[in-house]
């Protein structure tokens, strides 16, 4: 009788033999470290475009600096073209003193000095020469000497000491770099911006790349619609020279070593049109991590500025995240590969080890959360087809709540708490991820925290898992609250566009308010005004009892014209005493002049500046309407500003309508008539 087949024995040793297992806890920890790879690789791009923007928005703001600097000085030159417009001679002493009222190395840092250049016809440069000679300067003589078709000469120039005695009497309209943005000039009847040149003042020791604006000034009264017109009315120049290192020194403050700036004159980035900073050797450059070229165009001509980002700027980015990220999960695959080889070498093992495994394991999971809640990251699992969603403590903390004052949770949390403006942003960023335009998800957005504000945070993510027909199924990713350096982005916008001591708007937010007020004016077929304030009196205070009355003064004075004004208008300070204020939507001119009665009644009370000593000022203003008076901006501002002398001509402390005619307009002196 045969006897029955055996059964198998449950545990047969043949199935296991089959099998690597020697090989496993390799293959475990190869897996591990190739996540933590990947890990480390997310998390570095990720870095990389963090550090990338923060250089970007650098770079971009210190072309923005350069530009706002080359703006203010512009107005330095406005002001001088402007005293020879409204007068039929200055003289060497008023110009004078008109330069030192602008406080030059207070308030414009950088510039060399503000100068003029008489046009000088040939037949006339031997009286020429004599005249001036006959003011006190025996020694004087147009140079370079030869004969020209015609000359230049400069006449004035302050302040009259150190370099700028070198520049007395040349004749830059000899030289072609200057010729050409002289030329320039007068054609346009706009500011002509020099190319690179050797300034006169330059001694031979410390030696700077230069440059130069100028404006053109004719005579008064004349025609000079056309280039030729206003070749024949041409008096000379109002000029301004600057040395590119002085220009730029203290330009872009306590961070100034983040960025290595070079600039050039024109598109060429050759040695030859290097102005600052140093040009790189082609055959052994220096390399750095992120490199940006920006272009500045600026009155009629274009400078190139490479920027490249020094080790101190990316020192301003967390940069441990990755390095942290991916030892983490290497160490992580290390002890799930000895887990894995406890377990196959032996139960015994597995069991003598077990415990303390577990306690490793917890405790780089709280290492891995720690670094996590150090950086301030929350995280988030998410379900896109069932809406599902996993939030860690920290993902609620960033918004206040705690997780279980969320609860339940899903997808509409989110929903409810992020801005409406941004969820639609996000949808956008969302579905570009999910058709596979984008390699990750990534958003900067708002969420209302539970005290009512709101906080940004940037959210990113990335799908790990698809269902059978392509669509997205897991997504996971990070909260980082961002707002911080948000608050720090507005804190540059608003520096910029608002002057320090005052709090007041400057120049560069004045020009944009009314360019916007213009085109509102223009639709709408509405009038505004624009009144140009000095303050009488203000240097007197200055000098006899120190800046720091002055800017007491200064303050006091905003405050008090400020409340004067409607929400909708406009104070800004134009820079040292100089006030504007911007009327919009204006319905008739006694309305302006009424604010501008007010504005003398507060500008004339005491102005306490300590327990026992007070000071009394008063204000010469000038009225320009839209579009009476201009229909642009840089009209209605010089309009303005004309009037505004005109009214100090006139006895000062009063208010003066601009009156193209130069006869005598409507003024109110300290009352309304």
């Amino acid at each position: 009788m045969n006897s029955a087949p055996e059964a198998p024995v449950v545990g047969d040793p043949i199935l296991w033999e089959k099998l690597p297992l020697q090989r496993l806890p390799h293959v475990v920890v190869l897996c591990g470290l190739a996540l933590s790879l990947l890990i480390y690789s997310i998390t570095l791009q990720s870095l990389e475009k963090r550090q990338r923007a923060y250089f970007e928005f650098r770079a971009r703001e210190a072309a923005a600096l350069i530009d706002n600097r080359m703006r203010a000085y512009r107005q330095v030159l406005r002001g001088a073209s402007g005293l020879f417009e409204t007068r039929q001679e200055v003289s060497r002493a008023e110009f004078r003193t008109f330069i030192q009222h602008q406080n030059l190395s207070e308030h414009y840092p950088g510039i060399q000095g503000v100068g003029f250049a008489r046009i000088v016809p040939t037949e006339r440069l031997a009286e020429h020469t004599a005249e001036v000679r006959r003011e006190g300067y025996p020694l004087y003589e147009v140079k370079p000497a030869g004969p020209r078709p015609l000359y230049s000469a400069i006449v004035y120039i302050e302040p009259f000491d150190g370099r700028n005695l070198r520049a007395f009497g040349y004749d830059m309209y000899s030289e072609p770099v200057r010729r050409q943005a002289m030329d320039q000039a007068v054609d346009s009847d706009r500011m002509a911006l020099s190319g690179k040149v050797r300034l006169q003042q330059e001694t031979g020791t410390d030696e700077q790349s230069g440059f130069l604006i100028y404006k053109a000034v004719f005579r008064q009264d004349q025609p000079r619609s056309t280039p030729a017109q206003r070749r024949e009315q041409l008096l000379g120049w109002v000029y301004a020279p600057f040395r590119m290192n002085d220009f730029m020194r203290g330009l872009l403050g306590e961070q100034a070593q983040d960025l290595a700036i070079d600039i050039y004159d024109g598109e060429a980035m050759s040695p030859q049109a290097l102005m600052y900073g140093k040009d790189l050797d082609p055959a052994n450059p220096e390399t750095a991590p992120y490199e940006s070229v920006q272009r500045l165009t600026m009155m009629g001509r274009t400078w190139s500025l490479r920027i490249r980002a020094n080790e101190s700027l990316l020192t301003r980015i967390e940069s441990g995240l990755p390095a942290a990220m991916g030892l983490g999960t290497a160490i992580l695959s290390l002890i799930l590969g000895a887990l894995v080889w406890a377990l196959v070498t032996g139960r015994e093992r597995a069991l003598r080890l077990a415990h303390h495994m577990n306690e490793e394991l917890l405790r780089e999971r709280a290492r891995l959360s720690a670094i996590l809640e150090g950086t301030r990251v929350g995280t988030w699992e998410w379900n896109v087809q069932t809406g599902a969603t996993t939030f860690n403590d920290e993902w609620a903390h960033i918004v206040g709540y705690t997780l279980q004052e969320l609860a339940p949770i899903n997808i509409d949390t989110w929903m409810k708490l992020a801005h409406p403006e941004d969820l639609q942003h996000s949808a956008q960023k969302l579905q570009a991820h999910f058709s596979g335009a984008t390699a990750h998800y990534e958003v900067e957005a708002r969420m209302r925290h539970k005290l009512g504000h709101w906080v940004w945070v940037l959210d990113r993510g990335k799908v790990t898992s698809w269902t059978e027909d392509g669509q997205p199924l897991m997504m996971y990713g990070t909260h980082q609250d961002i707002t911080e350096r948000k608050q720090q982005e507005e804190m540059f916008r608003h520096g910029a566009q608002h002057d320090a001591l005052t709090g007041l708007p400057n120049r560069v937010l004045l020009s944009d308010r009314l360019e916007r007020a213009l085109l509102a004016a223009r639709r709408d077929s509405s009038e505004l005004a624009l009144l140009f304030l000095d303050l009488d009196g203000f240097k007197e205070v200055n000098d006899a009892h120190g800046h720091e009355a002055g800017d007491v003064v200064l303050r006091t004075m905003a405050r008090r014209i400020h409340a004067c004004i409607r929400a909708s208008d406009t104070l800004a300070r134009m820079g040292g005493d100089e006030f504007v204020v911007l009327l919009p939507d204006m319905k008739d001119h006694r309305h302006a002049l009424t604010l501008a009665d007010k504005i003398i009644t507060e500008v004339r009370r005491p102005v306490t500046l300590s327990q026992n000593v007070s000071a009394r000022l008063s204000a010469s203003i000038g009225i320009a309407f839209y579009p009476e008076h201009g229909t642009d901006a840089q009209t209605l501002t010089t309009h303005a500003d004309q009037a505004m002398y005109a009214a100090k001509k006139g006895g000062k402390n009063a208010a003066r309508i601009y009156d193209a005619r130069q006869t005598p307009a409507p003024t109110v002196p300290g009352g309304l008539p």
